[in-house]
């Protein structure tokens, strides 16, 4: 039987929430001023804040960089004002991504006002995560499987439909009757990028057996190959249980201040029809929920053993 292994990921959907900062009636430090482009002045923030956008190229004097990243802001901000004396700042298009791109910002600026507050694991904290994780350290695995990635269904109907098919063989021909484009070919699986539960599930397959994963590129069906150790050791090895743990303490964090408010809001959604999502698999996480980069490609590039 195909098993669906729907991984649970600890998550949280950033919200636009808004808030006061600083003191009550003080004008924010603008910085020392730099340039002035039509009346308009760039101050050193801006600049820095340019500079922090592209890295810096090794060897390279700061101050040439300076002076390049300080024309790339001259010129977008003249750029920018022959666009808005063409009333360009007006088309829906603009206000559109305007909107995306402050919703993005302030979500970032959330998650990071949250991630400082996270406490650095200690030596202790490290040795006892590795020791209760050996399937991502002293056992960790590499599954090289054949693999065919396709999008992800969009109604539980048609995950109904693939639930039979016991090979990859059926599941291309499926997916090519109905039309749905994928991709088929080898490659690797690391036990560190998939919570431990699922690792431990895919150790036990019977051979040949096809499992599914999400992933960021939709869905993918695998059966493993060939199982591979690779300890995880050193300077690597203490850097994945670092990330490990201030993953689930961000999570935790996140959890205990704004699960209730995302849960309310998204229950008082009211959804046009055919746009709802389709109820999710018990265990499943909530779709929407999953923040950029929380989840790996189970398709990654496997780091190079140590």
């Amino acid at each position: 039987m195909k098993r669906i292994f729907m991984v649970s990921v600890a998550a949280v959907a950033l919200m636009s929430v808004s808030a006061c900062h600083g003191q009550s009636g003080a004008a924010p430090d603008k910085g020392q001023v730099v340039a002035t482009v039509d009346g308009e002045e760039i101050t050193v923030f801006e600049l820095n804040a340019e500079m922090q956008a592209a890295p810096a190229p090794a060897g390279v004097d700061r101050k040439v960089l300076e002076q390049m990243a300080l024309q790339r802001v001259i010129e977008r901000k003249i750029l920018a004002k022959i666009a808005r004396d063409r009333s360009l700042d007006k088309n829906p298009a603009f206000l559109l991504q305007q909107r995306r791109a402050s919703e993005l910002i302030l979500a970032t600026m959330l998650r990071d006002q949250i991630a400082s507050k996270i406490a650095q694991p200690n030596d202790s904290e490290i040795a006892t995560y590795q020791a209760a994780h050996p399937e991502f350290f002293a056992q960790r695995k590499v599954f090289t499987v054949e693999q065919i990635i396709f999008p992800a269904p969009t109604n539980m109907a048609k995950f109904k439909e693939i639930a039979p098919l016991k090979t990859l063989d059926q599941l291309a021909a499926k997916l090519t009757a109905d039309g749905t484009q994928f991709r088929r070919g080898p490659s690797k699986i690391d036990s560190l990028q998939l919570p431990p539960d699922a690792v431990k599930k895919m150790g036990t397959l019977p051979p040949g057996e096809m499992f599914i994963l999400p992933s960021q590129q939709g869905v993918t069906a695998n059966v493993i190959t060939e199982t591979t150790i690779v300890p995880l050791a050193g300077t690597d090895a203490r850097n994945a249980a670092i990330n490990a743990l201030k993953a689930q303490r961000f999570a935790q964090a996140a959890d205990s201040q704004f699960a209730d408010i995302v849960k309310k809001a998204k229950d008082s959604v009211k959804y046009q029809a055919g746009y709802a999502p389709p109820p999710a698999p018990k265990g499943a996480p909530t779709p929407g929920t999953m923040p950029p980069g929380a989840m790996p490609s189970p398709g990654a590039e496997v780091p190079p053993a140590k």
